[in-house]
């Protein structure tokens, strides 16, 4: 009796250890002015429409996959044909915005970060790099790798937000890459966003409740649009990326294959990073939804055997896998001008 009740607290406690990751503004998706663009998703993948908080209005803070999308809500009350409209003519401005410029660099923030101190991140990195305001456009990208509201969130978070992270791959950031074409792409991703990443360039190996949860929101993963060929050159930038071998293998166990367009593929090994670790000593790095690609490099050299387009850099030493520590590691810079995007 007392082990039940000791469940039914914990369960309360972390019922409202995490709320979603949603945007601060009502334009959500935006440009701005010279070279920006802002692109936020929600747990599925669907862009929020101007004004999104009168029609949808604010998610419960349970952070359940279950109660809120923007598709549940739009097809459960008859208008999700004014959404799918209005992702059609967004998607559709990206094109426009970007038809002119030369390279497109995605920024892709990981678990547990609101929009604030994402953006923040953000604009911290472009110090770093040389911008040109007429050939390159910064594309923020957004989507809910959930907030931590106490000390029981971490769990809540990471189990929840592991799934988001690869709808928001597929059904979000793959729709931006399949309006782009013949471009310099360079995706920088923090964390799990490094998920986010290889679910818009060839689809996750998703569970069958997962996907079926999908489909009560209305999104059915089976209709995915596959990334396009459009000629772009895509090169990834993975700093601490909170993924495993299971990330890069099909329903079949085989490994993916990837568009020709993925040129380079970027990642930092650090296994002093105690959060890819789950731990100092780093056992339970390839457990509990697998992050030991960024945290040791066995995983790497087994997959650089497949993948020629593997490189990495190695962070031994940096403790942190704060997002803005990465970003100001000198590595970091180093990284930046070997892809002529450094000062």
């Amino acid at each position: 009796m007392k082990n039940i009740s000791y469940i039914l607290i914990i369960s309360i406690l972390t019922s409202c250890a995490a709320i979603h990751n949603v945007p601060a503004s009502q334009n959500p998706n935006n440009f701005i002015q010279p070279n920006t663009t802002s692109s936020f998703v929600d747990q599925n993948g669907n862009f929020y429409p101007d004004s999104w908080l009168k029609e949808f209005g604010n998610p419960p803070k349970n952070a359940s996959r279950r109660d809120y999308s923007l598709m549940k809500i739009a097809t459960e009350n008859n208008f999700q044909n004014k959404l799918t409209s209005y992702e059609e003519l967004r998607l559709k401005a990206i094109q426009n915005r970007v038809k002119n410029k030369k390279r497109v660099i995605i920024f892709i923030h990981g678990i547990d970060n609101d929009y604030l101190v994402s953006l923040k991140n953000y604009n911290k990195a472009r110090t770093y790099m040389n911008l040109n305001n007429e050939k390159d456009e910064v594309l923020n990208f957004y989507w809910d790798g959930l907030v931590n509201q106490s000390l029981f969130g971490a769990a809540k978070v990471w189990v929840s937000a592991t799934t988001n992270s690869q709808l928001a791959g597929v059904f979000g950031l793959r729709r931006i890459l399949n309006v782009i074409h013949d471009k310099d792409i360079y995706l920088i991703s923090h964390s799990r966003g490094a998920s986010v990443v290889l679910s818009a360039l060839v689809n996750p190996s998703l569970k069958n409740s997962e996907i079926d949860l999908a489909q009560t929101h209305h999104v059915d993963f089976s209709e995915a649009e596959e990334l396009k060929e459009n000629n772009n050159r895509i090169y990834s930038i993975m700093l601490a990326p909170a993924i495993g071998e299971v990330d890069f293998k099909m329903d079949n166990e085989q490994l993916k294959i990837f568009s020709p367009q993925l040129k380079k593929m970027h990642i930092t090994i650090n296994n002093t990073d105690y959060v890819l670790g789950k731990g100092k000593i780093g056992f339970l790095s390839r457990r509990f939804t697998a992050t030991d690609f960024g945290y040791e490099d066995e995983l790497f050299n087994e997959l650089k055997k497949t993948y020629s387009f593997l490189e990495k850099t190695d962070f031994t030493g940096q403790n942190s896998h704060n997002f803005r520590d990465y970003i100001t590691n000198s590595k970091f810079i180093g990284i930046l001008k070997e892809f002529k995007l450094g000062k």
